[in-house]
């Protein structure tokens, strides 16, 4: 009897300690933020990841917002800053805009699920001058291939890249004007763009002075009547009448004796409205009580997986000892339903 009770405390224990360690792990693996993520894909630790961009690509960030802002960016597409397909940019009236090298255009078209090959047409002048590249992208999902044409005249610049390999550049910008156009990439600017990109830097409204309490009073007052200036209340026909020296309202004897009976009656109650507000249930306690209940309700093996998975995601949000409570009930559960 005593060796059978002896292995039923094991089992028990061993499930706690498994249910903890199913915690830990997805608390570990699950990034707590953009940052963490970045770093967890591209295999290196947020500190030396946030140094290391701060310093190079993302210099140009004023702010903390402003890293960030590019961070979630860069995870939204995939890219890697560190590779030099994305950097920042200053954009209109300061602030910095996430600016997208050709070979990140190039990583997030190919990695598109919906992208099945693109192709290029060029067209020449009179004289045998490239003056337009059509670039043609073909989609899974579509019947006809999206085509978008980009004239020379239009985007060259007079830069150097510009200068010596003009085709070159232009078959890039038909690539990035079509692959927006067939995959709807948006929030993320091309070379070229830099007369169109604007500040995504939250704007701070300017604060608008209130009026004084005395210049609403004296409103409510010409347009409301019986409308008390000291108190803010708005009374019957008659306004109450106040003691000179005391400044308390007078009331007549059946309001007090009404007014006392109500506290004489919170007193026995023991608790008023604020404590009953005081003791609202929170949302972390809420969800506490839910996942309890599903454990009790559990009828079968697989329901109480789905009690515990939820267990597992909501775990790292109480103390050790709630934690330890609810992993023992899902144990116990476990072995009621004969696992």
């Amino acid at each position: 009897m005593g060796s059978a009770r002896n292995v039923a405390i094991a089992n028990e224990a061993n499930e706690i300690d498994q249910s903890q360690k199913r915690a830990i792990a997805a608390r570990q693996s699950k990034p707590r933020n953009a940052l963490e993520a970045m770093a967890y894909r591209l295999e290196i630790s947020p500190t030396a990841l946030k140094n290391t961009l701060a310093n190079t690509v993302f210099a140009g960030c004023r702010s903390e917002e402003e890293f960030m802002a590019l961070i979630v960016v860069a995870n939204e597409y995939g890219l890697n800053p560190l590779l030099k397909e994305m950097y920042a940019f200053p954009g209109k009236g300061g602030g910095i805009v996430p600016m997208v090298s050709v070979d990140g255009w190039i990583r997030i078209m190919n990695s598109h699920p919906d992208f099945d090959g693109i192709e290029f047409d060029y067209h020449a002048n009179d004289n045998g001058n490239i003056e337009a590249i059509e670039a043609i992208i073909y989609h899974k999902g579509r019947s006809h291939p999206i085509k978008v044409i980009e004239y020379l005249d239009e985007c060259k610049r007079n830069t150097d890249p510009w200068k010596i390999s003009p085709r070159r550049m232009l078959r890039h910008r038909a690539l990035i004007q079509c692959a927006r156009v067939a995959f709807g990439f948006s929030g993320i600017y091309a070379d070229g763009d830099e007369g169109e990109v604007i500040d995504m830097t939250p704007q701070q409204a300017e604060p608008k002075s209130l009026p004084s309490h005395q210049s609403i009073a004296e409103q409510i007052d010409d347009e409301v009547p019986n409308f008390d200036k000291e108190t803010g209340e708005i009374g019957g026909d008659q306004k109450p009448k106040r003691d000179a020296k005391t400044g308390m309202t007078e009331v007549d004897e059946e309001t007090a004796r009404r007014l006392d009976a109500e506290q004489t009656a919170e007193d026995i109650d023991g608790r008023t409205e604020d404590d009953d507000d005081a003791k609202e249930e929170s949302p972390s306690d809420a969800k506490l009580r839910q996942i309890r209940e599903s454990i009790d309700a559990a009828k079968n093996i697989k329901g109480l997986k789905a009690v515990d998975a939820e267990w597992v995601n909501a775990r790292a949000a109480y103390d050790d000892d709630t934690a330890k409570k609810v992993d023992a009930l899902i144990a116990i559960k476990r072995k009621e339903l004969g696992e």
